[in-house]
């Protein structure tokens, strides 16, 4: 047998194994380094969007709004709406018809929201009655499906709409308080992760962060208040054919705002019948010129700068009081006035006296510090600041006419929380619509100037006062009516259009209320002051001291005291007195 030879390997062949083997197990090694660490962040992401969700929780209700005494504004109730899966909803229309009949809209509105929706996703009816929806799923459409959500309503509608606002279909507050506390009452929606097999199974749920109820809050509102308020005023606008009308009940001493009405009003719980003018709190947003109601505080300015005394008095007795070159006029020619009478008969003429004689500085002074020019500083959205032009710019013309309400644009609410310092012994209060708030407080008059007015205002309201029509059988009322006429944007006033305004409190000596009214246009009747708001005055706060427990003064009779505000028209169209 013949031996078989081997011949040696080469040398390089085990080094070229061993190098081939070792370049492979550091390879492993980089590779392992990559997917451990430098991309173990994304790899993991990206086996999360396979198998884990992030999926929304909702809301719950957003947060509720009561009155003072915990009667419920605003509230959210359970709704329903009904959402379609397009791809899948789109080849059923043979059964839309069923569908539309039971939800009240048309196949061609169905048609509409499926090309207006997206891909997997689109709005069929939002918000409505749960009954409704589970009607509409019972049909079994493929397609349809159902989500649970809240509504808001608003039990008081229209006598609260303006001050509450209302919230959009998100639940976001839009106009009014809604939207002013918005970041209060909105309920925030929590998120919960899920776990799914590749087979789309789910594994494992659990809460990653909870649902957040939106947060309640309590007005210093009064729903019985803002009732009658409410009402009076109503009658007053329909009454008087008037363009619009608004009224702010006050605590005389805290600033609490009890009532802010407003009419014409929309309703937040009937969308259709929505009107943007009539969704204005024209209360805070709507500035005009006040008319004689700005006189006591041309009194004051005038008393506490020492220019006129309690005892002084003045002749009024021309037809015409010329200022530069204009010409002031009263209603009625009076002979020698003091300072009660220049505020019971409304006097322009005495009033520009006293304004005359007082320092520009001094007057400005008055108005500043009793809130004019600025705003109340509610937060709600429109609020208007109003007009005070620096006394730098005042000619004598000007400096009269403040005096009785002209030159200066203010809103209702602003003439409420001027005259409760009237009402505090001179003490300014800022009003606030939060139950348990205290305004700022700044002293606006001398404690005995004050003592003066209100004895003064008192006056206004008895038999032959402009204000008579506002007496309240067994209490005493102080106030001061106003009347003026409407600026045309052109430099000029209307000869026929007039804001009527009053402003008062009770009882006369130890106030505990303080209401302002202002009926914009009346076009029917007698256009004044005394007439038109004044009786909204004295429906409204003959409801406020009653349910307060403010016993009436029995035998004492103020001044006229007609039952109805028909009765009161008649009364006025026999007395000429009742006019500014």
């Amino acid at each position: 047998m013949t031996a078989i030879a081997y011949s040696p390997l080469p040398r390089w062949r085990p080094r070229l194994v061993l190098g081939v083997l070792g370049a492979g197990f550091c390879a492993i090694l980089y590779q392992s380094w990559q997917t451990q660490v430098e991309q173990s962040g994304f790899l993991r992401a990206q086996g999360q969007q396979r198998y884990q969700r992030q999926l929304p929780l909702p809301a719950t209700a957003r947060g509720e709004i009561f009155d003072r005494n915990g009667q419920p504004l605003a509230l959210s109730v359970p709704s329903s709406t009904v959402w379609i899966d397009p791809k899948v909803f789109g080849q059923q229309q043979a059964r839309w018809p069923e569908l539309a009949k039971i939800l009240g809209i048309s196949t061609a509105g169905m048609q509409a929201h499926l090309q207006h929706g997206g891909t997997a996703f689109a709005y069929l009816a939002r918000q409505i009655d749960p009954q409704l929806a589970a009607r509409a799923l019972a049909l079994g459409i493929p397609g349809v499906h159902e989500l649970h959500e809240y509504r808001r309503f608003y039990p008081a509608g229209e006598v609260t709409g303006p001050l509450l606002g209302f919230t959009n279909l998100d639940g976001a507050g839009s106009e009014g308080l809604e939207m002013a506390y918005d970041h209060v009452l909105r309920s925030h929606a929590g998120k919960r992760e899920i776990l799914r097999d590749n087979h789309g199974h789910l594994l494992s749920s659990a809460p990653e962060s909870a649902s957040e109820a939106g947060k309640s809050l309590t007005l210093s509102i009064d729903r019985r208040l803002q009732y009658a308020s409410y009402t009076a005023l109503a009658a007053a606008v329909q009454r008087f054919a008037a363009r619009s009308g608004s009224a702010v009940l006050l605590d005389a001493h805290s600033g609490a705002i009890l009532a802010i009405a407003n009419y014409p009003a929309s309703n937040p719980n009937d969308r259709d019948q929505y009107h943007p003018a009539d969704a204005s709190d024209r209360a805070i947003t709507h500035t005009f010129e006040p008319g004689s109601v700005m006189k006591p505080f041309a009194v004051a300015a005038a008393l506490d700068s020492g220019s006129i005394q309690p005892n002084s008095s003045f002749n009024v007795d021309t037809n015409c009081f010329r200022v530069a070159s204009y010409c002031i006029q009263d209603d009625a020619r009076h002979g020698t006035l003091d300072i009660a009478q220049i505020l019971k008969y409304s006097s322009n003429i005495g009033a520009a006296k006293i304004a005359l004689r007082t320092p520009a500085k001094d007057l400005y002074a008055e108005l500043q510090t009793a809130g004019f020019g600025e705003s109340v500083g509610l937060g709600l959205p429109g609020e208007s600041a109003g007009r005070l032009p620096p006394y730098q710019e005042w000619g004598p013309a000007t400096h009269a006419a403040i005096a009785y309400g002209y030159g200066i644009s203010v809103n209702t609410l602003q003439l409420a929380a001027a005259y409760a310092a009237i009402a505090n012994d001179g003490v300014y209060v800022a009003p606030h619509l939060l139950k348990g708030q205290r305004g700022e407080e700044h002293r606006l008059m001398s404690a005995r100037t004050a003592a003066n007015l209100r004895k003064w205002l008192a006056g206004v309201v008895a038999p032959q006062g402009t204000g008579f029509l506002a007496a309240i059988p067994g209490y005493t009322v102080a106030g001061k009516t106003g009347t003026a006429a409407m600026a045309n944007g052109k430099g000029g006033f209307h000869r026929h259009q007039v804001n009527t305004t009053f402003v008062g409190f009770a009882p006369a000596q130890n106030p505990r209320f303080v209401m302002a009214v202002t009926v914009r246009d009346p076009t029917r009747g007698w256009r004044y002051g005394g007439v038109v708001a004044a009786p909204v005055f004295r429906s409204a706060m003959s409801v406020a001291l009653r349910d307060a427990g403010i016993p009436p003064q029995v035998g004492l009779a103020q001044g006229v005291h007609p039952r109805s505000i028909a009765e009161q028209q008649r009364w006025a169209e026999g007395a000429g007195d009742a006019r500014h």
